[in-house]
C-alpha cells in the first residue's frame, strides 16, 4: 500500500486533508466542532459497527459511512481516520487504516499494551503514513507556552513539577468496559494519559523511573478511582501525578471555577458530590446525555482550558496557569503572560494536514503515544508491589 499512501498525499496536498471518523460515539461528538469551513481538512465519512449510529451520522452531517474500519479506509474517499473506538480496538483499527495508506490520529491511551503500541508504529512505518497521538492536553496553548517558558532558559531547568486533578469521572454515566480495566477501562488507562502527556511535556519527556500507587475506593466499581505517582526524570527533575475520581471534590475550586472546558462551571459541576451517587454501569443513552448536557455550544466566555492544577518549580522561578494564561513567577515578582485561547480537536487536525504538506514528522508520534502509556501502566504495577518501575521506552520531548 505505499502507493497509495503516497498518491494521497501528493494527490491532496493542495486540498483538504478527507478525515474518516472512525467510532461515532460520544468521543468522536468531541471532534465535529473541529470541522469548519477554511479549516485544511474536512469531514469525509464516517464509521461504526452500530446502525443507528451511522444512521444519525449520515443524517447529521451528509457523508458515507461504512461499518468497518477496512471499509471505509478502501473506499478511496479518506486520507487520514480519527479512532474514537474501543480502547481494546485502537492497535487493529490503526494497522488497518495504515495497511490501506491512510494516516492515522488515534485516541488516548494509545493502546493497551506496549506490544500493541509497536504493531501500530511498525505499520505506519512501513506503509509510510502519519500515526498521530490524539486527545492530549498539550495541543492547549497553556501547555504550550509553558513548554517555550521552560526551552528559553529564563527560569533555569525544572525543578518539580506538580500535576493535580480532581472530578466526578467515576460519577458520570460508564458503559461497563469503560470500567473494566482489563479492557483499558478505569482512571489510569482513561484519564492518566493527559496528565503523564503534561508532565513528560514540561519536564523534557525521558522519565527515567515510576513509583505509583493506584486504588479502587468505590466499593460499586471494580476499578481505579483513584492514583498517585512520582517520576523522576534523567535531568534529576521530579513530578507528582495525583488523580481523584470519585467526585467528593472539583478541582475547579483550586481553577477559578475553569474546567477542562475553558468554561466556567456552574455550582452544579463544581460541588458534584451534592449529586445522587452512582452505583454500577450507565447505558449509551445516559451517557450521550451528559456529554450534550457539558456542551458549550454558543457560549463566548471561553477562558483557557485548564486539565487540572499545573505547577512547575525551576531553579530561578516558577510558572502556572492563570484564567487567560499563564502566572510565571521570579525575583521581579508575578507576570502574565496572555495566550491564544482555544484548544482541541482543531490543533490535532492541523498538526496531521501541517505534517503531510510539509513532509515532516507529526508530534505526538506514535514512539511519544509509547511512552505515556509505559508510565501509566508502570504507575498500576508499582501500585501492586510497592516496587519502583525503570522505564526503557522513553522519547524527548521535542
Amino acid at each position: 500500500m505505499l502507493q497509495a499512501a503516497r498518491e494521497r498525499t501528493a494527490g491532496n496536498a493542495a486540498k483538504p486533508l478527507r478525515i474518516g471518523v472512525c467510532g461515532l460515539g460520544v468521543a468522536a461528538s468531541q471532534i465535529y466542532p473541529a470541522f469548519r469551513d477554511g479549516a485544511p481538512y474536512r469531514l469525509a465519512a464516517g464509521c461504526d459497527n452500530r446502525p443507528e449510529a451511522r444512521d444519525s451520522f449520515q443524517r447529521r452531517f451528509d457523508v458515507p459511512t461504512y461499518d468497518s474500519v477496512d471499509a471505509v479506509c478502501r473506499s478511496g474517499l479518506i486520507d487520514a481516520v480519527w479512532i474514537a473506538t474501543p480502547n481494546t480496538l485502537h492497535a487493529e483499527h490503526a494497522v488497518t487504516a495504515a495497511r490501506q495508506g491512510c494516516h492515522v490520529i488515534c485516541e488516548k491511551p494509545m493502546a493497551v499494551t506496549l506490544a500493541e503500541c509497536d504493531r501500530m508504529i511498525r505499520a505506519a512505518e512501513t506503509n509510510r503514513v502519519k500515526l498521530l497521538q490524539g486527545h492530549s492536553k498539550i495541543y492547549q496553548p497553556p501547555m504550550r507556552a509553558m513548554r517555550e517558558v521552560i526551552k528559553s532558559g529564563r527560569l533555569g531547568r525544572v525543578v518539580q513539577i506538580h500535576a493535580l486533578n480532581s472530578n466526578d469521572w467515576l460519577q458520570r454515566p460508564r458503559l461497563a468496559p469503560e470500567l473494566d480495566t482489563s479492557k483499558g477501562g478505569g482512571l489510569v488507562y482513561r484519564q492518566g494519559p493527559h496528565l503523564v502527556d503534561i508532565v513528560r511535556f514540561l519536564g523534557g519527556g525521558m522519565v527515567a523511573n515510576v513509583r505509583g500507587v493506584s486504588g479502587r475506593a468505590d466499593r460499586n466499581f471494580d476499578t481505579e478511582g483513584h492514583f498517585s505517582a512520582l517520576l523522576e526524570f534523567d535531568n534529576g527533575a521530579v513530578a507528582t501525578l495525583t488523580f481523584n475520581g470519585y467526585g467528593w471534590f472539583d478541582v475547579t475550586e483550586l481553577t477559578w471555577a475553569i474546567g477542562e472546558s475553558g468554561f466556567p462551571q456552574t455550582p452544579e459541576r463544581s460541588f458534584p458530590g451534592t449529586k445522587p451517587r452512582l452505583t454500577g454501569p450507565g447505558n449509551t443513552e445516559e451517557k450521550a446525555g451528559v456529554a450534550h448536557d457539558r456542551s458549550r455550544e454558543g457560549r463566548t466566555d471561553r477562558k483557557q482550558p485548564f486539565f487540572g492544577f499545573t505547577l512547575v518549580t525551576c531553579e530561578k522561578g516558577a510558572i502556572r496557569q492563570s484564567p487567560d494564561g499563564l502566572y510565571v513567577y521570579s525575583e521581579t515578582g508575578r507576570e502574565e503572560l496572555p495566550c491564544d485561547k482555544g484548544g482541541g480537536r482543531d490543533l490535532e487536525l492541523r498538526e496531521l494536514a501541517s505534517g503531510i504538506a510539509e513532509q515532516r514528522p507529526v508530534f505526538p508520534d506514535g514512539s511519544w503515544g509509547k511512552a505515556t502509556l509505559e508510565v501509566c501502566l508502570a504507575v498500576m504495577a508499582s501500585g501492586r508491589d510497592g516496587k519502583v518501575r525503570r522505564l526503557r521506552h522513553q522519547v524527548p520531548a521535542p
